[in-house]
This record gives structure tokens, C-alpha cells and sequence, in this order.
């Protein structure tokens, strides 16, 4: 990698500066934002290592930086002042959404003083004089700069009140990035994409195996790209952002130690008890900004991804821990096997040298970049192919080796793929009987106890990160059972001096191994210990119940379940409700609608036309333009222009640049554009790590448009809820939503997803099912049914944004639909998962038969229904669902239960689904609301 001059580092210092954070009420204020950008960096940098970059701020590779990055709005802008810099004033400051303008939120009320924005740069100048490295300054700086901001209550103001598409901070981070091409007038663009990692994560047997699987994957390619951000700076990475990813943050606090104490105070406003990343985050493939290099970076990246796999395998080779050199040494007689050399997955590069940094260079670069990659995907290979493994299969048959098994081998139990080479026996916790496991699947188990040890050698960092427990598929099937003791401690130490009760419960837990390790993986073990602790109970009960939490549920709970079922009548019987004991779990995926369309700035995938995209972009005069032409009255455009003293050429010019948009259908896509993008990504991961352990589930990946869990089944359709809601900037409320369609981080406003869909699939299946069975199938039904669902509603349509509910019983496996939204005619998310939740727990509390599922998805009555549905005949309809409904109401109150359900039911009527696969097959939503009920309700009652 080449070397670089120290002024490439102070430069991208003056693009971060070159703009003030308050640029917006600077307009509003009527003062030279250039003097005030100017005025901050100095009281920010003065003393630092990067005090020079002062004298930069002006410099033409940060102007070039600026215009380079800069969206399809500002090169619009442009071509309507010319050369008027400044013209047509706005001084309403709003904030849109860059991926759909129609969204906004008006920040014209809020008052951002001067003092306090002076206060932030104090704070960092205090920061930045601690760090005498300009690289490692720069680096604290683009990790601290916003989140001062944040934590100091300060609002996020657009970069220009004209066309308020994009945060001052996206700008600003944005032009950081095109200083990488500007520096030296050229670069590379590269795009990383890490092939066969879905099968590669669901060959897994258990759930650490499946946690260990993706978090390697992650870790991988974020050690792979970690030379980049050290040499370069962390805006080389476009896609992941490194702002808000706390793979980052972390690798800032043990590289730069002198400012951990500050920057852990604010991420806890991002994320509150942040700690080293416990999941991956880092999704598959990754796009990079690079400067010149003196080598080709595809083949950098393909060596270095190669060299952190053998610092992984090597890691676990020369491990000293006691407890898994057994393991250890059959991988070290097994080394034949060039396991180290090979990595069992491929990673794909794809770069563009840039020559040209003109205003649209990166939309043709990132047009050509994703071409080569899309080409480079007809290429299928499988690493295991790179194996000697026809060499030694020979050699076992020519009598040359020693065979592994009977018939020469065995295949391994967990990829089902290569041979073994180690079976299940005496093994303790690491193996269980009958396994079997080849030198890659070992080296996942051994990760999936002993992170730590592969971390500190990829990274430099994670000795600390120990998993000393991690929750069994059987956890999540019991959870409902197992909380309700947990959750009834007041009581249950009331019954303990019941003689009867605590003979019953000293039976069900005793010879329960006593379980130290309470440094589980799943928060809600962590939590439900600590609120052990706190309580006032009998402490031979608490014992039993540290260990009752701990221990492994198939061991504690299912071998038990009579003696369990006696204790839970006894309890019943003494006023203590107990759920009964479950043998489902949920699997819950998601993946974001039409990502490569989106991010290719294809607005038919928002069904949207470009006209209304390019209008609302703009604010004030300049919107006044823009619609005219739009509307093909130029002479109107020309007289505005006139009355601002623009050149009515400009007019034309911008005509025709509209035209060339008008005609591709797809806007060029920008720097800012994805930095936009790849935040409200990142802050869509975080949020859905926090919504699913706030429903006691458990991550195994959170990439941002996408998303891998496992809950209890009782939690799963709040996940599913609250994590589309928060997509797309909604928060759900007791009755309904609030549409703020922004994130908010204390007053500072970040763009959500917008009307960008998700569809989610949500799997319930038996704990002793094979779970690579259940990561393949429920990937098939996202894509085969979610995926490939059209809601029509008054002749709109929405494509896909779905969520499908499969339950795999033990007779055949039944699936069943529904729209996460529909428009009406504008997007409008229906309450359906609220229903679902409610129409489940008045079964569960008996103010509603169980008969009624079944009678609503399979009877002759429904059918009925369902015939008068397709007549049109409304009235029909309504009176025999009415009558079907009233039949198996159980409370006295019924008029209050039934109007609920015709509500949802009449809400939701005309809707129909279409199978974008047979364009004939339709069927209507009310049929998949019942069935959704009552495959929800098999997977409680684990029928």
C-alpha cells in the first residue's frame, strides 16, 4: 500500500470543516457560513496535530471533494445559478429524506446558539490535544466529531436549506470520503462481497454454532478492510458506514487509548450498556473509496483476506487453553488438509480506477463496479474445490493412510459435506454423542466457546470478549415456562415454605449441575440473574433458581417434563399461573426490498415516479423552478429566473439535463446518496438488536437491511413489529403508530428507510429439528412468498414488503401471508400484527374458543364467506364473518371482542394478495389473517 504525505490526512481534517455543523441557521442568521466554518476550526484544532489544516479549508482538493460528492440535487441547483453562488436564499430549514423527498420534518423552530456550537469544538479541541499522530487525530476526530454533537442536545440541520436532502454531517463525512479521489485526481472504487456465506452460516448444528458461523464471516471481512481504515482513514468504507458501527468505535478505543473515556460516554446516547460488538453487524460485501495505490486492490484484498484466515486458523492451533487440546491436536494432525491455506468461503473483489473526478464520476463508477461483480457471480466455485481431498481419499484407498472411519470416512454431522475428523466422544461440552466434525465445522465450534482467542489475533482487540454461556434452541422453546417462575419471585417465595411445593421443586431441580457462569450471551439470562440477586427470597431457593436459570433447558425441563407438569399444577393450585412447557422456538429473518435497486438509484422499486422525486427535492424558489419545468412550462421557469437576476440560459441547460433523467428512468446515484444510505442502514441494525433482546431473543446477525434471530414464539410477532416500524422511522403506540419517519438520537434527527420495504419470515419449529433444514427453508419461503407478494388495494399495488408465517409441525409444514404495508393510495402500514397479538391473547385468557382458528381457516362456513368475498357481496360477507366470529366468543362482554375483530376485518376487506409468480392467483387477505392466528397459536400450544 502506498505511503502517503501528512497533508492527506490534514486535508481530509478541512473537509470535515469546511461546512459548520450550524450551516443552516447560519442562512437563517444571514452570516458568512464560510467565516463561521472557518472561525470553529480554529478554536477546534488550534494546538492540536491538525492545526494546519486550517489553512486547507479553501484548499481546491477539499472544493473538488465537496462537489464531488455532492447528490443529483446540488449538480440540479448548479445548473439553476450558474455561477451565482448563494442565489435563490431559503431560510425555512427543513430536513428531507434523500431516498424519498416526500418525507420531511420541519426544523425551522429550533434555536441552535453560536456558544453552544463553540462548546463543541472546545470539547474537541480538549480531545484532539491528547493525540500527537495526525493519522490517529484524524481518526479520533471523524469518530468523535458528530457524536459530540449528539450528546450535547444540538439538532442536525441540513447542508443547504435549498435542497435539504442530506444532514450537514452526511456532507461533511460524505466529502471526507471524495477527498480519497481528489487528493491525487484519481482512486479506485472497490466493492467486497464475501460468496457462499449463507450456506456457510446455515450449515450449523446448534445455535452457537449458527452465532459463531456469522460472526466469523463478519469478523473476517472487517479485519480484511481494517489496513484500509488504519492507513487511510475509516471514510474509505462507504458501505458499512463506520459511523454508529461499534466494530469501529471499538477498534478507535484500543488503538487510541486516550480517548475511551470520552467516547464511551457517547455511544451510550446510540446505544445504552454498549459493549464490544456481541453480534455481527458487518454485512456481506462492502463498498470502498480508495486513493491511488500502488497495487492492485483486488489483489490486496484477496491476499489479506487470506492472511487474516490464517491468523484465525492459527490462532486455535497454537492455543495453550486446557480444555480444548484435544480438539487443538487433531486439527494439528489433520493440517494435510490445507485448511489454513484455504478459507472455507470466497471473497469477490471488484474495482474501477478513477481517472476523472468530475461531478457524476462516481455514478459511473459505481454503475461499472457493480456490473463486474454481477458478472463475476455467474462464477460459481465452492472453496472446498481448492482441498486435497481426492489426493487423500486416494491414498486411505490405496491402503497409504490410515483410514478415518470403517469405510474410509465419515462425513462431517454439521456441513454434511467433508470428511470428519474427530467423533463426539469424552469430549465434554465441545461435542455432542454422535458428532461428528470436519477441520472447518471444528474450528466453528471451538470459536463458538473460545472467541476471545481468535479475536486477539484478527484484530488486535477482543481478548476480553468471553462467552461462558450461550442459550440452546430448547432455552428459547421453554422461555415461557421458565419466565413465568423466574418472574413470580414475591410469590414463589411465599409457596417455598409451602412443605408440599418445595419438596415438589427440590426434586424437579435437584442434581442440576451447579452452573457458575452467568456470563451468558442472551441478555435476558443477564438480567433475570441480576434481578436474583437484588430480591429478598430464601437463599436455598435462589440457588436453585441461579441454576434453574443456567442450566440447559433439554437437561432442566424437557428430560423432566412429568415432574415439571406435576410441579406447575401444584402452583396453579396455589395461585401461582405457569406457562406450560413448549417445544417451539421462532426463527426470524429479514431482508431489505429491492437494496440493489435503491442503492442503483432506481426509483421504481419506491414506486415512484422521477418527476415527483426531482420536485421535492427542493425548497423555496428553486422548487418553484424545478416544478415548471417539470410541468413543461419553461417560459414560467425563465421568468423566475428573470426576477432572481439567473441566467435564463441556465433554464435550458437544466431542461435538458432533466430530459437525460426523465428518459433513463434512475437517478445518478452520489457519495452522499450512500452515505445517507448506509447510515439509516447501520442505525436499522442497532435497532434491531435492541428490539430483539428487549424481547428476549437473541441476534445472530444485524447487517441493516437484513436481519437473523431466534426469540420464544410468544415474542416473535412483537419483533417482527416493532423492527418494520423502526425501518421506517415509525413507533408503535398503543392503539396504532406515530409516522415521525426519523431516527431521533436526543434532538438530532437522522433519516430512516422511508417507504423502502422489508419482508420478514418468521419460522416456528421443533427444537430437535435440524436447523439447517430451518435456515434453508425459511430463506426459501422470504424469497418464494414474501418476496413474491403484490397487495392490491383500489387498483394500487405494493409489491412485496411481506411477512410470512410458516409452522413446521410435525404433520405437514403450513405457511401463511401478510402485507406489512399496502397504499391507501399513499403507503400506509395496516395494524395487523397488533391484531394478531390481541386475537392470541384473548384465546389464551378464554374470551375466545380455539375453535374458531380452525373453523375460519378450513370450514365450509368460511368457505361460504369467501364465495360471497368474491361476488362483491359486502353485506353478505360482513354478516356471515359476524356470525361465524359471535359463535365462539366466550365472555358476556361479546360486542365489545366481536367489533374489535370486524374492525380489523372490515379495515382490511378489500385486499387481496397476488402471487407475482402465478399473476392469477389471488387470494383474500381476511383468509391469511385467520390462518396467521392459528399457526401463531399451534406454535405456542406446540401442537
Amino acid at each position: 500500500m502506498s505511503s502517503l504525505s501528512p497533508i492527506f490526512f490534514l486535508l481530509k481534517t478541512a473537509a470535515l470543516f469546511h461546512d459548520p455543523p450550524d450551516k443552516a441557521w447560519c442562512f437563517k442568521r444571514e452570516e458568512s457560513h464560510e467565516k463561521w466554518a472557518e472561525e470553529l476550526a480554529k478554536i477546534a484544532l488550534t494546538g492540536t496535530s491538525l492545526e494546519n489544516a486550517v489553512n486547507l479549508l479553501f484548499d481546491d482538493r477539499v472544493r473538488n471533494a465537496d462537489r464531488l460528492a455532492a447528490s443529483i440535487d446540488r449538480r440540479i441547483l448548479g445548473l439553476i445559478t450558474g455561477n451565482k453562488r448563494g442565489a435563490l436564499h431559503e431560510k425555512t430549514i427543513k430536513l428531507k429524506n434523500p431516498i424519498d423527498p416526500r418525507i420531511e420534518i420541519d426544523l425551522s423552530d429550533r434555536d441552535v446558539q453560536k456558544e453552544k456550537v463553540e462548546e463543541v469544538m472546545k470539547k474537541l479541541n480538549t480531545i484532539l490535544k491528547k493525540i500527537e499522530d495526525p493519522r490517529d487525530a484524524y481518526l479520533a476526530l471523524y469518530g468523535l466529531y458528530e457524536l459530540i454533537w449528539i450528546h450535547e442536545g444540538l439538532p442536525s440541520g441540513p447542508a443547504d436549506t435549498r435542497i435539504p436532502t442530506h444532514t450537514i454531517f452526511d456532507h461533511l463525512y460524505a466529502t471526507a470520503s471524495a477527498l480519497n479521489w481528489t487528493y491525487e485526481e484519481g482512486g479506485f472504487l472497490l466493492h467486497l462481497d464475501v460468496a457462499g456465506i449463507q450456506d456457510f452460516i446455515a450449515k450449523s448444528r446448534k445455535l452457537r454454532d449458527l452465532w459463531a458461523s456469522s460472526y466469523i464471516a463478519s469478523a473476517l471481512l472487517w479485519s480484511t478492510v481494517l489496513d484500509f481504515i488504519k492507513l487511510y482513514g475509516p471514510d474509505v468504507i462507504l458501505i458499512p458506514t463506520c459511523r454508529f458501527n461499534f466494530f469501529f468505535y471499538y477498534d478507535l478505543m484500543n488503538r487510541i487509548s486516550e480517548i475511551k473515556e470520552d467516547l464511551g460516554e457517547m455511544l451510550n446516547i446510540i446505544y445504552k450498556g454498549w459493549t464490544f460488538p456481541r453480534f455481527a453487524i458487518v454485512p456481506a460485501s462492502m463498498m470502498l473509496l480508495l486513493p491511488s495505490l500502488e497495487k492492485d486492490p483486488e489483489s490486496l484484498i484477496k491476499e489479506n483476506f487470506r492472511k487474516k484466515w490464517k491468523q484465525f486458523c492459527g490462532s486455535i492451533l497454537s492455543s495453550s487453553e486446557p480444555d480444548i487440546q484435544l480438539l487443538v491436536k487433531k486439527l494439528q494432525e489433520n493440517m494435510e488438509y490445507g485448511f489454513v491455506e484455504n478459507p472455507p468461503l470466497m471473497i469477490r473483489a471488484s474495482s474501477v480506477k478513477i481517472s476523472s473526478t468530475d461531478a457524476l464520476a462516481y455514478n459511473g463508477a459505481y454503475n461499472e463496479v457493480m456490473k463486474k461483480n454481477r458478472m463475476k457471480k455467474q462464477l460459481k466455485e465452492d472453496p472446498a474445490c481448492t482441498l486435497p481431498l481426492t489426493k487423500i481419499t486416494m491414498e486411505i484407498f490405496d491402503g497409504k493412510r490410515k483410514p478415518l472411519a470403517e469405510r474410509g470416512f465419515d462425513y462431517c454431522t454439521m456441513c454434511g459435506k467433508l470428511p470428519s475428523i474427530i467423533k463426539g466422544e469424552s469430549l465434554g461440552v465441545f461435542l455432542g454423542e454422535g458428532e461428528k466434525l470436519c477441520p472447518y465445522c471444528l474450528m466453528k465450534r471451538i470459536f463458538s466457546f473460545k472467541p476471545e482467542i481468535a479475536l486477539k489475533e484478527m484484530l488486535g482487540y477482543g481478548d476480553d470478549v468471553k462467552i461462558e454461556k450461550y442459550p440452546s434452541l430448547a432455552d428459547f422453546s421453554t422461555f415461557d415456562f421458565r419466565d413465568s417462575i423466574l418472574s413470580n419471585l414475591s410469590k414463589l417465595n411465599e409457596l417455598w415454605k409451602d412443605g408440599e411445593v418445595r419438596k415438589l421443586l427440590e426434586e424437579a431441580m435437584k442434581s442440576l449441575k451447579e452452573d457458575k457462569l452467568h456470563k451468558s450471551q442472551w441478555r435476558y439470562q443477564e438480567k433475570k440473574f441480576e434481578d436474583l440477586g437484588k430480591f429478598d427470597i430464601d437463599i436455598g431457593l435462589r440457588s436453585l433458581l441461579i441454576n434453574f436459570l443456567f442450566t440447559e433447558s433439554e437437561d432442566t425441563v424437557l428430560e423432566r417434563k412429568d415432574l415439571w407438569n406435576q410441579v406447575r399444577g401444584k402452583l396453579q393450585e396455589k395461585g401461582l399461573s405457569v406457562s406450560p412447557i413448549n417445544t417451539y422456538y421462532a426463527l426470524i429473518r429479514a431482508d431489505g426490498d429491492n437494496m440493489g435497486r435503491i442503492m442503483g438509484g432506481d426509483l421504481s422499486a419506491l414506486e415512484m415516479e422521477v418527476e415527483d422525486y426531482i420536485k421535492n427535492l427542493f425548497e423555496g424558489k428553486s422548487k418553484e423552478i424545478v416544478s415548471k419545468i417539470l410541468e413543461n412550462d419553461i417560459n414560467s421557469a425563465k421568468k423566475i429566473a428573470e426576477e432572481e437576476k439567473l441566467d435564463e440560459k441556465n433554464i435550458d441547460n437544466l431542461n435538458k439535463f432533466i430530459d437525460e433523467i426523465r428518459h433513463k428512468k434512475k437517478l445518478p446515484v452520489s457519495i452522499s446518496y450512500h452515505v445517507s444510505i448506509s447510515r439509516a442502514l447501520m442505525i436499522a441494525a442497532i435497532n434491531d438488536i435492541e428490539i430483539v433482546e428487549k424481547n428476549n431473543g437473541v441476534v445472530i446477525y444485524a447487517g441493516g437491511d437484513d436481519l437473523l434471530s431466534i426469540a420464544p414464539v410468544s415474542s416473535a410477532v412483537e419483533i417482527v413489529d416493532e423492527s418494520r416500524l423502526k425501518y421506517g422511522g415509525f413507533v408503535r403506540e398503543a392503539h396504532g403508530y406515530r409516522a415521525i419517519r426519523f431516527h431521533k438520537f436526543n434532538n438530532y434527527y437522522v433519516p430512516s428507510m422511508g417507504n423502502a420495504g422489508r419482508s420478514y419470515s418468521l419460522y416456528i419449529a421443533h427444537y430437535r429439528y435440524p436447523l439447517h433444514d430451518v435456515m434453508r427453508d425459511s430463506l426459501l419461503k422470504l424469497e418464494e412468498i414474501a418476496k413474491e407478494s403484490a397487495w392490491v388495494y383500489e387498483g394500487e399495488e405494493k409489491k412485496k414488503d411481506s411477512f410470512v408465517i410458516t409452522y413446521s409441525a410435525r404433520g405437514p409444514v403450513e405457511s401463511s401471508v401478510l402485507p406489512l404495508s399496502v397504499k391507501k393510495p399513499e403507503l400506509t402500514l395496516p395494524d395487523i400484527t397488533l391484531f394478531l397479538n390481541n386475537v392470541i391473547n384473548m384465546i389464551l385468557s378464554g374470551e375466545i374458543s380455539t375453535a374458531l382458528l380452525y373453523e375460519t381457516s378450513r370450514g365450509s362456513f368460511i368457505r361460504t364467506a369467501e364465495r360471497a368475498w368474491r361476488m362483491k357481496e359486502k353485506d353478505v360477507f360482513e354478516k356471515l364473518i359476524r356470525y361465524l366470529v359471535r359463535r365462539h366468543l366466550q365472555k358476556e362482554e361479546k360486542e365489545e371482542i366481536l367489533n374489535k375483530i370486524m374492525g380489523i376485518i372490515k379495515e382490511n376487506e378489500d385486499i387481496k394478495r397476488h402471487d407475482l409468480r402465478e399473476e392469477t392467483k389471488e387470494s383474500p387477505l381476511f383468509m391469511e389473517i385467520f390462518k396467521s392466528c392459528r399457526l401463531l397459536y399451534g406454535g405456542l400450544r406446540g401442537d
